[in-house]
This record gives structure tokens, C-alpha cells and sequence, in this order.
């Protein structure tokens, strides 16, 4: 969905929980130029990227660190670029299980990108959205619930009401007021999710069949076992397919 997190678009069946602020790839020489050094830091990011992709943590932190060294040594240390590897850092932290020090990262990349761009921009409701999926994950719902209606409310009106970024952050709080059993609030959210897919991605794209089986699982818990047949049905139709 958005260009965010530490990857392309994010997909709803792997990486839904995530959005992500592109990373880029570093070394360490700062006798360079500026312009020098910002390709060194893209480098850097780019390797962070690889390794958080392969799930080799410990090696994307390193890589993460000297990226954000590399910020703040040249940039400034509330340039944007200092956010983005912030952010990086909390995700990274995050997937290592060390809640606190990603949420700090987190709190640190949102006071520079809300500084730097205003409250309304696509990078700072990346950022709210993360911390979000953050707080969600800890059980704090009320803190995770304005965090997205947060992001929500920059991606609509930026972006657009029907932006697969708004789909990821309705479909997640979705899952919030489930968690909740404010399952009156959720149905509506997955409808819109799906209206919002479906236009964007087409009938059949594999994302609509995850929101599908969500949707089923739903209906199962409030008793409408009809409705969650014709979903699960109809996600079953989606995944042979198997369009992407």
C-alpha cells in the first residue's frame, strides 16, 4: 500500500500488521560531500531492507545504526532522513520483541516528521500507524485505536478515501474492535475494506480473500453462520485462482 515501512507495498496476507518508510544502505567515511554520504546512507538502507527481509535482525540493526549515524552526522539530526531510520529501527526492535525501545523510536521519528512536514502528511501517518500495530500487538487499545483513526484521517484526506492505505488501517482496526468484541463497529469496516480492494486490486486479488476469511471468522462469532459460509466461499473461489 503505501511506500513506508521497510518494504515495497505492503500485502495483506504477510504484511499487513506493517507499513513501512524505505530504507537505503550506508558505509562509514564522512570525508565525503553530502551528496557523498546520501548515497552511502541509501546503501546502508538498502542492506537494512535485505535483512529485515530475511529475518536476519541482528544484521539489520547494525546496518540501521550506521544509518542512522550517517543521518544525523550529515543531515541534521531532525531531517526527515533521521526519521526514516528511526522508524526502521522501531520496526526492526519490534520483530526482536523489544516493545519499549521500538515505541521510543517510534515517538522520536513522528516529533521530527511532524516538525518537518506539518501533522497532515502520508510519512507521519505511516509513522502513527506503525505505533498503532505497536500498541495493538500490547494490548492497549485505546492508544492503538487513536493511532489509527489518526493515520486514517491523514490518508483520506492526503491520499484518498479510496487508497489501499485506508483499506490496511480499516481492515486493522477492524481486528482491534474484534479483540474488543465491538463486533457492531467491525462489520461495517471490513465492507468498506473490500469495496475499497476490489476497486483498486480487482474481484479476485488474494488480499480480498484474506479480508474474506477475516470477514467469515467475524460472522462466526456473532452467530450468522450464512453470511460466514457465502465469505468463506467465496475467499475459497479467490485463493484457486490464485491471482496476485
Amino acid at each position: 500500500m503505501r511506500k513506508k515501512r521497510l518494504m515495497e507495498h505492503v500485502m495483506f496476507p504477510t504484511t499487513y500488521l506493517l507499513r513501512i518508510i524505505v530504507i537505503s544502505t550506508m558505509a562509514l567515511l564522512f570525508a565525503f560531500p553530502v551528496y557523498s554520504q546520501e548515497a552511502l546512507w541509501k546503501e546502508l538502507n538498502s542492506k537494512v531492507i535485505k535483512f529485515y527481509q530475511k529475518g536476519q535482525y541482528r544484521n539489520a540493526v547494525s546496518a540501521a545504526n550506521e544509518a542512522l549515524k550517517v543521518a544525523e552526522e550529515t543531515f541534521g539530526q531532525e531531517h526527515p532522513k533521521v526519521a526514516t531510520s528511526l522508524n526502521n529501527l522501531a520496526l526492526i526492535y519490534k520483530a526482536l520483541g523489544k516493545q519499549a525501545a521500538a515505541e521510543d523510536f517510534y515517538k522520536h521519528a513522528l516529533t521530527i516528521l511532524e516538525k518537518s512536514f506539518g501533522a497532515d502528511n502520508p510519512r507521519v501517518a505511516t509513522t502513527l500507524y506503525n505505533l498503532a500495530r505497536l500498541y495493538h500487538e500490547q494490548g492497549k487499545h485505546a492508544e492503538a485505536e487513536h493511532m489509527y483513526k489518526r493515520a486514517l484521517e491523514i490518508d483520506e484526506k492526503i491520499l484518498s478515501p479510496e487508497h489501499p492505505d485506508v483499506a490496511l488501517s480499516l481492515n486493522n482496526l477492524a481486528l482491534l474492535y474484534i479483540d474488543q468484541e465491538r463486533y457492531d463497529e467491525a462489520e461495517p469496516l471490513f465492507k468498506q475494506v473490500l469495496t475499497i480492494l476490489e476497486k483498486t486490486l480487482g474481484p479476485d486479488h488474494q488480499n480480498i480473500a484474506y479480508v474474506l476469511e477475516e470477514q467469515a471468522s467475524l460472522y462466526l462469532k456473532i452467530g450468522r453462520k450464512d453470511e460466514a459460509e457465502k465469505s468463506s466461499k467465496r475467499a475459497e473461489q479467490i485463493r484457486s485462482k490464485g491471482i496476485k
